[in-house]
């Protein structure tokens, strides 16, 4: 018979893959929505935003993001995997977290909230304590590279006080055309060999999930806090240079 702590720990690998999967359809799923993007090529005018709303710009290309294809197109999703047939995407949601700096209970502002995953009964919690984050950034010189990396630097600080997955998301919207998810991958990889607060078990390296996309990059990190477990980010490298305008 299985020792209950071998036992427990073959249960969690287990219930990990089965998440992996299904993290890797959703990104399947927005990656399909920003080829539908690509394919609409609306243009998002800075000036608009600038004068007709008062939303920061990154905040409306990824409410447009949410609002216009990931919450419009999920029967392509659901056709493909039917256990998602409840998810949910949200932006600005907030949850809280434990500051690891100075122990202060804060506010965690999560750009893209997606939730009701069908996967309570593998994680036996509630559906609003497991959900999927993913931050978002915009890119419009190579040096943005540096404010992209403060989200993996709080994924790795913050000690959340709901059930975190191993698994985290990150979101490019390049601006700049000559720039390719190649040297912005490159640089992300150049500034987290330099960091001395990020632990990176595995640097960003490109993955391929929808045939469609090349710009997905996984990468391994370890929490500074607690037992220092291992984490997975996936990096989605956006370019949105042709749909920005000025």
């Amino acid at each position: 018979m299985l020792h209950s702590a071998t036992s427990f720990i073959l249960k969690r690998k287990k219930v990990v893959s089965i998440t992996d999967n299904r993290i890797n359809n959703i990104l399947w799923y927005i990656i399909e929505c920003y080829s539908l993007l690509l394919k609409d090529n609306p243009k998002y005018s800075k000036k608009y935003v600038s004068k007709k709303t008062t939303l920061h710009f990154e905040d409306y290309l990824k409410i447009r993001l949410v609002e216009d294809y990931l919450k419009k197109n999920k029967a392509l999703l659901i056709s493909k995997v039917s256990a998602l047939e409840e998810i949910t995407f949200h932006y600005e949601t907030v949850k809280g977290f434990t500051d690891i700096l100075d122990g202060k209970e804060k506010s965690d502002k999560i750009d893209i909230y997606v939730n009701k995953l069908g996967l309570k009964r593998k994680w036996a919690v509630e559906d609003e304590d497991l959900y999927f984050a993913i931050e978002c950034k915009r890119i419009k010189v190579l040096s943005d590279c540096k404010d992209y990396l403060d989200d993996t630097q709080n994924f790795v600080n913050r000690k959340y006080n709901a059930l975190r997955l191993p698994f985290e998301g990150q979101l490019a919207f390049i601006e700049d055309g000559t720039l390719t998810h190649i040297s912005i991958s490159t640089e992300i990889n150049k500034r987290l060999k330099a960091s001395s607060t990020i632990i990176t078990k595995q640097f960003l390296s490109s993955k391929k999930i929808n045939n469609s996309f090349n710009g997905c990059y996984p990468s391994i990190h370890k929490r500074n806090h607690g037992k220092k477990e291992l984490f997975t980010i996936f990096h989605l490298l956006f370019d949105y240079s042709k749909i920005i305008v000025n």
